[in-house]
């Protein structure tokens, strides 16, 4: 290289054209003054192009300056007379590289001055479509490439646009009265964003038009959401996030309303409807899927009637419906609100055992002696009309007017003692109910004891009706969805029912619940086999069973193979998951607002365990866990009853610390 004091060169910066005189030079290394008035080390080999100056490097720098600017602006306005895509017409077809001198002769003709060159170097690079840069050469894109890049530029100008449309919207909302509606894309960004965060589908997008809204964090966001109208003031985002919709698809609700109804649909049924049928359930129970019967012996005992609504004789298993009830998997009844696994026409009304309505059953009727034991069992596929209604409390008061009742609870406290001569553990823990008030969203708790007798009741036929359904697959050999549970490695200690540390402490021992095709023991039930039945319309695995059952009963084949069976299993199991992850979640929202709108109250507590720098306490009204650090002088041990302050509670935030009163 001659001696380049005095020239000037161009190289790219922070992704631009820049403009030097070069003022020194050794090994290798320009120094510069550029246009913008700076000093610069420039490595020769990020020279671009390199042209005579007209101004020595001597020259005050003021002049220098000056002069720089007045060449980079005469390059500027040349560089707007290079017709970029006439020049790549003429050499898109070349695969090699191509050098500016070249380029800038096609463009301008011989012979090229250093002012041309550097303007076919500002036009390629700043129009970056028909060309790219590779090294201190130009290669020219293929056709393919350049509608790509000029679908993604317009991709990037729309986005920019809706950036720009989004930030405009947000800053300038009213600060006084109603707000205007939000654009329906601007709020699904948002609240996309607002779930998802980082995983959201369009992150990059919401971030600038937070950024630039001045919007601020999840919380911040969300008020603005609700003060919108586009989300509610407790909205359950958790929902969201799971993927779980609160409506049903048009095609399953279409669905729903044409199916057939009639109890006798499916072939002939026995008549059971002069058999005095009950339901037992909650205060705000809307779906019964569940009655039972009781006739005693003369010689003591009786047989109990398990009877299940028939939704599996009623729904086909293929269609939108069944498609929905499939990927819901299970009802979700949560403390502000109630999702159906299948539409309210059907859980609701038609596939519901409300109180004097015709509708079609599986009844399990079996028959015990005074100690529990089986006798003899059958299954019918049947005709029932339930003759009462009961909610749990009052089906306690009637206990010692009514001989059914009363029967019923001496037969079901025989298998409950008789499941626990087999193995059974009984660990009970309370219930705790969590409801809203609509109107002035007051959280409302109820601890319930587990071991009521009406409770007890249902309990126990649930497991004797699941017992003898997987007993009848069984003994059929048919293909079925069995429940197991191996022994727990180390002995399980029972203690009087009051005693919640221990029994959690104890419940921890348990193994999981498996779902296989193979009968086996459900170790802390006391049973063998075990399978879910007895609850068609808010378990999909339970209509699947009813299904199967009811095809037996037909006198055909089973309806499901085993790999079919074990096919679903593993299907429907995370949308159970999933579920169970939303109750979670909204149970412990609304604690926390329970326990928001009681900050000045103490709240009773037992110590659990020692972690590493912290005890671990169950609240013990809401049974929920909660953790304090450990300090110099306290004097806990697991075990131990104590009450705590709530210090600080964010339920949006899924926050909670307390402190010892």
């Amino acid at each position: 290289m001659s001696d380049p004091i005095g020239q000037l060169v161009e190289f790219i910066e922070k992704n631009r054209v820049e403009l030097g005189l070069v003022v020194a030079a050794k090994k290798g290394r320009l120094n510069l003054f550029t246009v913008a008035g700076r000093q610069a080390s420039l490595n020769t080999n990020r020279v671009l192009s390199m042209s005579p100056g007209a101004m020595g490097s001597e020259a005050p720098r003021a002049a220098q300056q000056a002069y720089l600017a007045e060449v980079q602006d005469s390059r500027d306005k040349l560089a707007e007379q290079v017709d970029v895509t006439e020049l790549w017409e003429l050499v898109f077809e070349e695969a090699d590289p191509l050098t500016l001198r070249d380029l800038a002769q096609l463009a301008f003709g011989r012979p090229t001055s250093g002012d041309q060159i550097s303007a076919t170097l500002r036009a390629l690079f700043n129009e970056r479509i028909h060309f790219r840069l590779a090294g201190s050469q130009f290669l020219a894109y293929s056709p393919e490439q350049i509608e790509a890049k000029r679908l993604q530029a317009e991709r990037e100008q729309a986005r920019q646009a809706q950036v720009a449309a989004g930030v405009d919207f947000l800053k300038n909302l009213p600060g006084d009265g109603p707000l205007p509606e939000a654009p329906p894309e601007l709020a699904r960004l948002l609240v996309d964003y607002l779930v998802f965060q980082e995983d959201s589908s369009q992150v990059k997008l919401a971030k600038e038009v937070v950024a630039g809204a001045e919007v601020g964090g999840a919380k911040k966001l969300f008020r603005l959401l609700v003060s919108l109208g586009v989300l509610e003031p407790h909205h359950n985002l958790e929902l969201i996030r799971q993927g779980i919709s609160p409506t049903f698809a048009p095609e399953a609700e279409a669905q729903a309303h044409a199916l057939d109804p009639n109890p006798e649909h499916g072939g002939t049924r026995t008549d059971l409807t002069d058999l005095y049928t009950f339901t037992i359930d909650g205060n705000f129970t809307t779906d019964f899927d569940d009655a039972l019967s009781f006739e005693p012996d003369e010689n003591g005992g009786g047989t109990v009637g398990v009877h299940i609504t028939d939704a599996g004789a009623i729904m086909p298993p293929e269609g939108p419906l069944e498609e929905e009830a499939r990927l819901r998997a299970t009802s979700l009844y949560l403390p502000d609100d109630r999702l159906p696994m299948l539409p309210p026409r059907l859980s609701e009304d038609q596939l519901s055992l409300r109180q004097g309505e015709l509708r079609p059953g599986l009844s399990v009727l079996a028959r015990l002696d005074p100690e529990g034991r089986l006798i003899d069992y059958r299954l019918e596929r049947s005709l029932l009309r339930v003759h009462k209604r009961l909610t749990y409390d009052e089906a306690d008061g009637m206990l010692e007017s009514d001989p059914r009742l009363a029967g019923l609870h001496a037969i079901c406290h025989a298998l409950r003692r008789r499941r626990g001569e087999a193995g059974a553990y009984f660990l009970p823990l309370p219930e705790v109910l969590v409801g809203v008030d609509p109107a002035t969203k007051e959280v409302w708790v109820r601890r319930v004891d587990r071991n009521g007798p009406s409770r007890e009741m249902v309990a126990e036929t649930a497991i004797l009706g699941n017992w003898l359904f997987a007993l009848f697959l069984a003994d059929s050999g048919a293909p079925a969805l069995f429940r197991t549970q191996a022994k727990p490695s180390e002995p399980i200690e029972e203690r009087d029912p009051g005693d919640i540390y221990h029994h959690f402490k104890q419940r921890r021992l348990l193994n999981r619940v498996e779902i296989t095709t193979k009968p086996g023991l459900h170790s802390s039930l006391g049973v063998h086999p075990y399978t879910h039945a007895t609850s068609p319309i808010r378990r999909y695995l339970d209509l699947v069973m009813q299904r199967q059952i009811g095809s037996i009963l037909c006198g055909g084949p089973p309806l499901y193979s085993a790999k079919e069976l074990e096919d679903v299993a593993m299907e429907v199991g995370p949308s159970v998951r999933r579920a169970m992850r939303v109750r979670q979640v909204r149970q412990r929202y609304w604690l926390l607002q329970w326990l928001r709108q009681r900050q000045d109250q103490p709240q009773p507590a037992v110590v659990m365990e020692r972690q590493m720098r912290r005890w671990q306490l169950l609240l013990t009204d809401i049974m929920m866990l909660v953790n304090i650090p450990i300090r110099a002088g306290q004097d806990l041990s697991p075990g131990l009853e104590v009450e705590v302050m709530v210090e600080r509670v964010d339920p949006f935030e899924d926050i909670l610390r307390v402190k010892l009163v």
